[in-house]
């Protein structure tokens, strides 16, 4: 009898092992380190937006300029030394939004040489998302008690979505005394090199953050085309919108159509609850000292 696998039964297998991992969303990959060749699966491609089968260095340029030496070298290590390795990295698509995959290696070793690399890849951007969630509480809620004014709030909650969240252009606006204008207070660098000076808005304009600001209610703005109103907003070209309590409204934009997910709405509308609740601080304080 034939030891030989069927055909079928390999197709089979082969599909089986695709759908799996489309469903874990974790892609497949090997290194033959005498040939020098490397292996992708389909869902490996796909997390990495490649289309066709990648040499290592169209892999490693996907990656965040910062990361890229990181994982040249624990390849290098896997290969010299025979060492396993899990690390997580930048991915350098055109989305200014940080997304991050995470890398895993385990070498193969036959008479003390790696003859082997094999490795699964996956997109951990949800995970790391969430542990910012934590350490924006933890950090950024210590920052806010010792905020003595409104303007430092903005100033923290622009720092906090630059740094901790990924929201590289991002713009504080606060609600002037009499609560007829949205104010800009703050933009980062990066808001202001891509979409210019921000204007402020009156509070009862048709603007994505005037109307955040009067519904109190969170919104992704997927493309820009189809937002209906005359401002400029630059190479941006979809943003996000949270309302910073009764106090204003913290936006954020990306240069590519459709780059914000649910996550980040909710991440920013926390941002923004803690900042409301540091202004109401403010604010009672002000009024009880002037008793």
């Amino acid at each position: 009898m034939s030891s030989t696998t069927p055909p079928a039964f390999e197709r089979e297998a082969a599909e089986t092992l695709t759908t799996l991992q489309r469903l874990a969303e974790v892609g497949v990959w090997t290194y033959d380190v005498a040939e020098e060749e490397l292996w992708w699966s389909e869902e490996a491609r796909r997390i990495h937006g490649l289309d066709a089968a990648p040499t290592v260095p169209d892999v490693i340029e996907q990656y965040a300029e910062a990361d890229q030496r990181k994982v040249l070298e624990r390849l290098s290590e896997a290969v010299e030394r025979g060492e396993s390795f899990s690390v997580d990295v930048g991915y350098a698509s055109e989305r200014t939004t940080e997304r991050t995959i995470r890398l895993r290696c385990a070498p193969i070793v036959e008479d003390g040489r790696t003859v082997m690399l094999q490795g699964v890849v996956r997109d951990v951007t949800d995970l790391k998302r969430q542990e910012q969630r934590i350490e924006i509480l933890r950090r950024t809620s210590e920052d806010l008690r010792n905020a003595s004014s409104k303007d430092e709030v903005a100033e923290l909650l622009a720092d906090a979505a630059k740094n901790v969240l990924g929201l590289v252009n991002t713009t504080v606006r606060l609600v002037d005394e009499n609560r007829n204008m949205l104010q800009t207070v703050v933009a980062t660098e990066e808001c202001l090199e891509r979409a210019g000076d921000r204007p402020n808005y009156a509070v009862t304009e048709d603007t994505p953050a005037a109307e955040t600001y009067r519904t109190g209610t969170p919104v992704i703005h997927e493309n820009h085309e189809y937002t209906g109103d005359d401002h400029s907003r630059g190479a941006l070209r979809s943003g996000l919108y949270a309302p910073i309590g009764s106090h204003g409204v913290l936006s954020a934009g990306d240069v590519v159509v459709d780059a914000f997910e649910e996550h980040d709405l909710e991440a920013a509308s926390l941002l923004g609850e803690l900042g409301a609740e540091a202004i109401t601080r403010i604010g009672w304080v002000k009024r009880s000292r002037a008793i």
